[in-house]
């Protein structure tokens, strides 16, 4: 009988189906086909030309625009394989940058770019030491080098005394004549030093020596325009990204509280 039963094609076939099972199953085959199936389209391969035209300034030829295909194919089959493998899982750097990624979108989620000016004034006049216009200057230095302060005042009594500026002015790649320029400007050409000194003059005649990273310098301020309240025309834009970026940081904040209100969550020493 049992004899007789081998023979059958049936039983044949069963066997057959489940000696394929086992060979699939063994080898680690029982997956999701979708898993494995990979589809460049139209709107991938344009994605690739804009990538390629925004570098090289020019459309890719056909064997560029098939080596970008192919590099497209083979990060995103390694990108699966990596994440079958669990290389994402307890990788400090792959957790920062899907973290950096989170808040990329949910600032672009919460960007509004639709603020109108009653909005920004209020932000404005809520934060007016933000906006306060510095004073401007308009001056003139002649460097005089590295010398002793005793010398430099000889020179800037000179000076005063209608000496010619050129007999004692020695090289520099500063320039000599400043217009309506912030305080700001002025420490990055001679340093914090030189402009906290300068703020302390008063328009005229020549005053000094003052002292930066170069040397001494006589200095004489011709006008001097005090600082200001800011309009809203002058610094819009300053305020419209400001306020912008409050309100992302707030809706950020917002967005993890409640996220946070999803997990439970222990932290060793605190109660």
């Amino acid at each position: 009988m049992m004899h007789k039963l081998i023979r059958e094609p049936l039983v044949h076939f069963l066997g057959g189906a489940l000696l394929v099972f086992a060979f699939f199953w063994a080898s680690g085959s029982n997956r999701d086909p979708a898993d494995y199936a990979i589809h460049i389209d139209e709107t991938d391969i344009e994605r690739l030309k804009t990538g390629w035209v925004q570098n090289f300034r020019r459309t890719p030829t056909q064997a560029e625009l098939d080596a970008l295909i192919d590099q497209e194919i083979a990060e995103e089959i390694y990108y699966r394989e990596a994440l079958r493998l669990g290389l994402d899982k307890n990788d400090p750097v792959i957790r920062r940058r899907l973290f950096t990624k989170m808040r990329f979108i949910e600032s672009g989620e919460t960007a509004d770019s639709g603020a109108d000016d009653t909005i920004l004034k209020q932000w404005m006049d809520d934060h007016p030491e933000k906006y306060a216009l510095p004073p401007l200057y308009d001056f003139e230095q002649i460097y005089l080098g590295q010398i002793d302060a005793s010398e430099a005042r000889q020179r800037i009594d000179q000076l005063k005394a209608g000496a010619n500026p050129d007999s004692f002015a020695q090289p520099l790649s500063t320039p000599r004549t400043f217009a309506r320029t912030e305080t700001a400007d002025i420490a990055r050409q001679f340093g914090e030093r030189f402009a906290e000194q300068l703020e302390t003059l008063e328009p005229g005649d020549w005053n000094g020596p003052i002292v930066s990273g170069f040397g001494s310098h006589a200095v004489r301020i011709s006008a001097k325009t005090p600082g200001q309240t800011a309009t809203l025309a002058d610094v819009r834009q300053r305020v419209a990204n400001d306020w912008s970026a409050t309100r992302q940081a707030e809706q950020r904040d917002k967005s993890l509280a409640r996220l946070q209100a999803e997990y439970d969550i222990t932290v060793a020493g605190r109660p």
